[in-house]
């Protein structure tokens, strides 16, 4: 049996043992399962520990396998996955259309500088644009993503934030010109903007407030090619998943890294379509 690279090689008495080789902390995840620390793993070695019963033992893998393919509800940057556990972890999101499609713009699609709202891109990507949204009836609200240096979805639509969008560094070590996509998650939240109230949230965040709210997200991935990769597409199909929010993704016409954006969100259950931009009109798509 093979779970994420987690090999159980042989079960004994009440002994199990397990080979995981690339686990962040496996300790933790013995502790939850009723083990200890090993002390040492890595490789294909593999290590034992004693299990009070097969129930718990089985209930503590389901906990340990949740905590390697889920986002964190709690903003923050989520579980990152390599190697075979993320392609695993991929294989198990692609499963069934998301909710979502053209109803999700039956009252209308928030977006920056509609009526009554401010003209900001920070104040649309934000819980407070989601609220507002949320509370004018609108079926769904327009979510930027771009990826941070250390591979994390944010909500902002400018790469460079500090310069278009009013944010700044507090501790003025970040450079006006600094792009999302070389800035770690930690640096992006530590952005403040001139507004005295917007900040740069993960996606996950967000998520949690589109729940919170019942309105569905119509997200949008910038012209980044790791939109396109199983690990960011997963992480982010999981996440609505777990939510049980309805939710689009778009993206700008560029060409064909576009075409791959978009042909890998479907993969993973989302409906499609283009979002108008670079001289070109949206175009409905759906679903795969």
């Amino acid at each position: 049996m093979n779970m994420l690279s987690g090999n159980i090689t042989s079960i004994q008495s009440c002994s199990i043992q397990i080979g995981a080789p690339g686990l962040a902390d496996p300790g933790a995840a013995l502790s939850r399962l009723g083990g200890s620390s090993p002390a040492a793993f890595g490789g294909f070695d593999p290590f034992s520990f004693q299990m009070p019963n097969v129930m718990e033992m089985a209930l503590g893998l389901m906990e340990m396998l949740t905590g390697l393919m889920v986002g964190q509800p709690n903003g923050g940057a989520g579980t990152t996955l390599g190697g075979s556990q993320q392609q695993q972890a991929a294989a198990v999101a692609k499963g069934g259309k998301i909710k979502g499609g053209p109803s999700n713009y039956a009252h209308g699609m928030f977006h920056k500088g509609d009526k009554g709202a401010p003209n900001s891109y920070a104040f649309e990507n934000s819980p407070a644009g989601i609220k507002f949204a949320a509370d004018k009836g609108y079926s769904s609200i327009d979510i930027d993503m771009q990826i941070t240096k250390d591979g994390v979805p944010v909500a902002t639509h400018w790469s460079q934030p500090m310069k278009k969008d009013g944010f700044f560094d507090p501790d003025h070590k970040l450079s006006p010109g600094t792009k999302i996509n070389q800035m770690t998650l930690a640096e992006v939240m530590r952005l403040r903007n001139k507004d005295g109230q917007s900040r740069i949230f993960p996606v996950s965040t967000m998520i949690g407030e589109l729940k919170k709210h019942n309105i569905a997200g119509d997200f949008e991935a910038k012209n980044d090619p790791r939109f396109a990769s199983d690990q960011i597409m997963g992480q982010l199909a999981n996440m609505v998943r777990q939510s049980g929010i309805k939710a689009n993704l778009k993206s700008i016409d560029y060409g064909p890294g576009t075409d791959k954006i978009l042909k890998k969100a479907q993969s993973y259950g989302f409906w499609v379509r283009t979002a108008e931009g670079n001289g070109k009109a949206r175009r409905n798509i759906g679903y795969a």
